[in-house]
């Protein structure tokens, strides 16, 4: 049923959504490195929402990764690399949603306005942006080097 609201040249949903939390992602992470230098109030809101925001739409991605892996049809040589982006898809979201959801305890209990607080999440943020960049990589790998989900 989702294909009928597919652009004909999309072989699956994962694709047109894929930029979606890659870029809420990068975002939040470098709106934490602004908290740690102004310690404002609407910056802390912004992050915080960029994360839930980004984490969701990564759920959604790694969902439609799976629906794009059934729908297309990869060459052999092309099989682990699918595989390896697929599990570093998962590792991504499991990390930013213990990530995100890290963040939330912080405002339960109140430290986010400790600066060792911040530091610490900002870090933790640019590991997972370690693993997000890796997960793209291999994606990039699949479309470019395997030309999965290219027309032919």
């Amino acid at each position: 049923m989702m294909e009928v609201f597919l652009p004909e040249w999309a072989p699956n949903l994962h694709p047109l959504i894929i930029h979606f939390p890659i870029v809420l992602l990068v975002v939040a992470v470098f709106t934490s490195f602004v908290e740690v230098i102004l310690a404002k109030e609407w910056i802390y809101r912004s992050r915080i929402s960029l994360y839930i925001l980004g984490t969701l739409s990564a759920l959604v991605t790694v969902l439609t990764g799976r629906q794009a892996a059934d729908s297309v049809s990869p060459p052999f040589s092309a099989e682990i690399t699918m595989s390896k982006h697929s599990d570093m898809g998962h590792y991504t979201l499991y990390f930013f949603l213990a990530l995100t959801l890290a963040q939330l305890l912080v405002l339960r209990y109140g430290k986010s306005n400790k600066i060792l607080v911040r530091i610490l999440l900002f870090i933790a943020g640019m590991g997972g942006l370690i693993l997000l960049f890796q997960t793209g990589d291999l994606g990039a790998k699949l479309v470019y080097k395997y030309g999965v989900g290219i027309n032919q």
